[in-house]
Order: structure tokens, then C-alpha cells, then sequence
């Protein structure tokens, strides 16, 4: 009898657990800059500038199913950034909590213009002040921008924003 009672709990916790499993679907998405156009920025202030000022525009758009109490999943972002097909960046900052819907991302969220300002200076691992305005790198950018569930209990996925924009 105490095998059996061990078994219901055992069952009952595994099936708990899935029910109240959180579902995500969703996508990253950027207006304003056309896939594989020509930046008319000619620096890495001017291309912050872009983004800060609504010239460029990342949205992020999300469904949650099973969601907890306040809706909040946290999202860990991430950014790679090749030039002529070099990776030049590759990082991820955790923990962003977002609530379901459709919502502007700041170009801070992640490490874009960091990345296209490294590549601008040949790789330096510690960036200056006046480094910000020299001007972009000529080339090919490929970049991809990921919101990634920061909790194993969240299943489904993002669709990540992937673009590519040309400095002559």
C-alpha cells in the first residue's frame, strides 16, 4: 500500500509539472532597415542615434501560454555580429523579464553597437569614449539578435531577427 501511495505522488507531481509548464511563441522583428540595404550612418554614434531617435526599430512580439501570475518570462538576449563573414561578437546578457504582447526593444537590450564599434576598431578589447566616433568598418554585417527563455521550465522558442545591412 505505501508503494502505491509513493507512486500517486510520484505520477501526481510529474503530471502537475506539465500542466503547468509555461509555452512561448514569438518573433524579434526590425523595421526601418532594409535586409541587405546600405546604412547611410558613418559612424557608430550616428547608428546609435538611428535606434534611439525611432529611425530603426527592434520589436518583440510574444505569446505565453500556462503563464505564472504576472505573465513575466525572463529572456536572456543575445547578439552575434559577423563583418564580411568574420564573427566579430558573440554575447548574451541575462535575465530580461518581458511580459507577453507586442513591445519595443531598446538597441540597448543587447550588444549591437558594441559590436559594430569593435569591428570599427580593430578588435580592441577595451573601448574609449572617442572611439565611438570613427567610422564604420566597410563591409558586409550580418547580425543575429535572439531572445532566449532564461528558465528550462518555459518550452517553445523565439524566432530570432537576422539581417544584414552594407557600409560602402
Amino acid at each position: 500500500m505505501k508503494k502505491i501511495w509513493i507512486l500517486l505522488a510520484v505520477m501526481t507531481a510529474f503530471f502537475t509539472g506539465e500542466v503547468a509548464a509555461q509555452a512561448i511563441e514569438g518573433k524579434v522583428t526590425l523595421s526601418g532597415l532594409s535586409n541587405g540595404g546600405t546604412v547611410k550612418e558613418a559612424t557608430v554614434v550616428d547608428l546609435f542615434k538611428s535606434f534611439r531617435d525611432g529611425n530603426y526599430k527592434i520589436n518583440f512580439s510574444y505569446r505565453a501560454d500556462n503563464v505564472n501570475r504576472r505573465g513575466v518570462v525572463l529572456f536572456d538576449t543575445k547578439t552575434t555580429v559577423r563583418l564580411n563573414g568574420k564573427t566579430i561578437l558573440q554575447s548574451t546578457r541575462g535575465g530580461w523579464p518581458w511580459l507577453p504582447g507586442d513591445m519595443f526593444v531598446p538597441i540597448e537590450a543587447f550588444d549591437l553597437i558594441p559590436g559594430i564599434q569593435k569591428a570599427g576598431n580593430a578588435m580592441t578589447s577595451k573601448l574609449t569614449p572617442d572611439q565611438m566616433d570613427t567610422p564604420l568598418a566597410k563591409g558586409k554585417y550580418e547580425v543575429i539578435l535572439e531572445m532566449v527563455s532564461a528558465s528550462e521550465a518555459v518550452k517553445g522558442s523565439i524566432q530570432p531577427l537576422t539581417f544584414s545591412f552594407n557600409v560602402n
